[in-house]
């Protein structure tokens, strides 16, 4: 076995899948982590990227849209009006523009590459809402850094929940890795920085339940005395399972408690995020991280789906970009100004941009040949835009790159190396990425 600690990518694809009989789990030499945690930001439905990262202000009508674009922080960029406080923080990012991705044009097929980084090959819709053959980035990362670290706290945390287009789909799981291996997911973000947090979750007998069905019984406050009385009571930590001590040392362990405790944050830094579910949510990630957590993802399409078919300008300036904006600055002004930013990866991303031609609804449509995804922080460099597309916004025109590239970076900069391996329950050795490399202009 000393020598499966080594094996890649490149080895499987060179020797075979038959030359390999592993136990099931991760396997591969660990790397220097760049980053301590990263917070990707789902903008589920798909943000068009040209009222926003990659404006075509000198195209027609028809592809222009109805937005002008502003000045940034980084000299010669423009990007969309609504985003004038992005446009003030963007000195600490990047966008890359030539993001492409073959999955066919739907949410199901990018929302699964965007989280698992594999293409979802299930045919039709019901299929793959159910296709949870591949793990999530997330569940990839508990297993190889351990499911929680020493205060309880988890390495995988889903807000408000796991799933995706108001619950539709939920590639967040963690497939062959068991269910010690998915999200925690927080509940709902309080609506206004006023409101404190209340997470309603719960401890359910049988005490063999998994993490994702310990909810909906007694209130978080409640349990954090409660838990600890009870376990006062419990004669050995081996009668519980695996699932209820972790869920138990996460609802009574000081560190992951104070996490959940907003009321911590100043009024003025709470009011900074925004009073809505994803400024606040946005905060609530970076105590997260702070408090041990390595991968948060924070689904900013519960409120208001980002498929803007109709009505996208509309939308766009009155219902999505606002809190997205002022939440998304706050993240980052916030982290930087704690000196967390180099240590805290950043992304911001839909499963797809949207179509050149605004369509007669005044909308656009599903485009997943040529997008933009913003990243930050996590020891990447600062200030770049990589690529570029065509003056019609179709194609990548310079630097094309992938989904599988993006996370090929997460991946390196959290310390696994993107070419290792897992291995699924049948003992078979599966590439963690199947494709893509660390994007060498980012890494600082």
């Amino acid at each position: 076995m000393e020598r499966a600690t080594v094996l890649s990518r490149r080895n499987v694809l060179a020797f075979g899948l038959g030359a390999f009989c592993l136990p099931q789990g991760a396997i591969a030499s660990p790397r220097s982590p760049a980053a301590r945690g990263a917070i990707l930001v789902v903008l589920d439905g798909g943000m068009s990227q040209l009222e926003t990262w990659d404006p075509k202000p000198a195209a027609p009508p028809e592809i222009r849209g109805e937005f002008a674009t502003i000045e940034t922080a980084v000299p010669g960029l423009r990007i969309g009006e609504h985003t004038p406080l992005m446009a003030l923080e963007l000195q600490r990012g990047n966008i890359i523009r030539s993001v492409h991705c073959d999955a066919r044009n739907d949410h199901s097929p990018g929302l699964h590459l965007l989280l698992t980084g594999y293409e979802n090959v299930g045919a039709g819709v019901a299929l793959e809402r159910a296709n949870f053959r591949n793990p999530s980035v997330g569940s990839v990362l508990a297993s190889r850094l351990g499911v929680a670290n020493a205060d309880g706290v988890p390495r995988f945390v889903t807000l408000p929940r796991s799933g995706q287009l108001n619950g539709q789909v939920n590639y967040n799981g963690p497939s062959f890795l068991g269910v010690a291996c998915e999200a925690f997911e927080t509940g709902d973000a309080p609506r206004n920085s006023q409101l404190p947090l209340k997470v309603p979750l719960g401890l359910t007998l049988p005490i063999d339940m998994p993490v994702s069905r310990l909810r909906n019984r007694i209130e978080l406050a409640t349990m954090f005395n409660g838990l600890r009385e009870h376990l006062d009571r419990v004669d050995s930590a081996r009668e519980m399972d695996a699932h209820y001590q972790r869920a138990v040392r996460l609802l009574t362990g000081r560190r992951a408690q104070q996490a959940f405790e907003m009321e911590r944050e100043s009024a003025d830094l709470r009011r900074s995020y925004g009073d809505h579910p994803l400024g606040q949510g946005l905060l609530l990630a970076r105590r997260l991280i702070e408090a041990g957590a390595t991968y948060v993802v924070v689904n900013a399409g519960c409120e208001a789906s980002w498929d803007t078919h109709a009505n996208n300008f509309k939308s766009l300036k009155n219902d999505l970009l606002p809190p997205m904006d002022r939440g998304v600055s706050a993240l980052l002004r916030d982290l930087d100004e704690r000196n967390l930013l180099d240590e805290v990866l950043v992304l911001v991303a839909g499963e797809m941009g949207r179509t050149p031609i605004v369509n007669a609804a005044a909308g656009r449509d599903h485009w997943t040949t040529a997008y933009s995804i913003f990243l930050a922080g996590g020891g990447l460099t600062r200030g770049q835009v990589l690529g570029s597309t065509t003056p019609d916004a179709r194609y990548p025109a310079s630097r094309p790159m992938t989904v599988h590239d993006v996370l090929a970076t997460v991946y390196h900069q959290l310390g696994v190396d993107p070419e290792s391996l897992l291995v699924d329950s049948l003992g078979r050795p599966v590439p963690i990425l199947p494709e893509g490399q660390p994007i060498t202009e980012l890494i600082a």
